[in-house]
């Protein structure tokens, strides 16, 4: 069984060293959460996996066992049907993913030591798998605002946890800037099209820079 050499927090997230879990962001459980709008996170784990197609990582999806069979539902197509289509779903009967086998053996397929896990709630549907993966040896990343949890007290208390744990929590545009790392990269216009597609507001910095290049062009 494959295991990281050592946890390197030195160096920021790449498209050579990250890989993406996403758990159960199925469309009965978006509604789940408290703390967050549900457009606001579907619109912010689309953006993440997004951000890993445009990246070329490797991908996990896992989902309940029920799946689409039950009321939680399938995986939402925005993720699944547009953007990973060939990512086959593990479903799973554990509570925590790590101890499920067949998505431990995905995580370690990838050969990546640093892991983006992203899940319908961070306490436990994330959570525990991500201080799982720390405690073995994985850096890990929480993104936060691509997760979900029950009220704010319980975000809070997520939080604490998974910091304690050796979790860093961030958000997806942190990886996102982390993975482009440079402007002059190749996906620098893929990660504009991702902003203009997900930050309202920096959508808003484009109508701007064109009404004023329309405004030299009649001038």
């Amino acid at each position: 069984m494959t295991r990281p050499q050592e946890r390197d927090f030195s160096d920021m997230l790449t498209p050579d060293n990250a890989a993406l879990v996403m758990i159960d962001h199925q469309a009965g459980l978006m509604l789940f959460p408290g703390d967050i709008d549900p457009s606001a996170l579907r619109m912010n784990a689309i953006a993440l996996a997004k951000t890993a197609k445009l990246f070329n990582l490797p991908v996990v999806l896992s989902a309940a066992d029920q799946g689409p069979k039950g009321p939680i539902g399938p995986i939402i197509p925005e993720i699944k049907e547009e953007l990973f289509p060939d990512v086959e779903v593990i479903y799973r009967t554990k509570i925590n993913s790590w101890y499920e086998p067949a998505i431990r053996e995905a995580i370690e397929a990838t050969s990546r030591q640093k892991l983006i896990f992203a899940g319908i709630t961070a306490d436990f549907c994330a959570g525990l798998p991500a201080k799982s993966a720390a405690a073995a040896g994985y850096d890990v990343r929480l993104v936060m605002d691509a997760s979900g949890n029950l009220n704010p007290m319980v975000l809070q208390t997520t939080i604490a946890s998974l910091t304690q744990a050796g979790v860093v929590c961030t958000n997806w545009l942190s990886v996102i800037a982390e993975l482009l790392g440079d402007w002059t990269n190749p996906q620098a216009q893929g990660v504009l099209d991702i902003y203009n597609e997900h930050l309202p507001n920096w959508s808003m910095f484009n109508i701007i820079e064109r009404t004023k290049k329309q405004i030299q062009g009649v001038s």
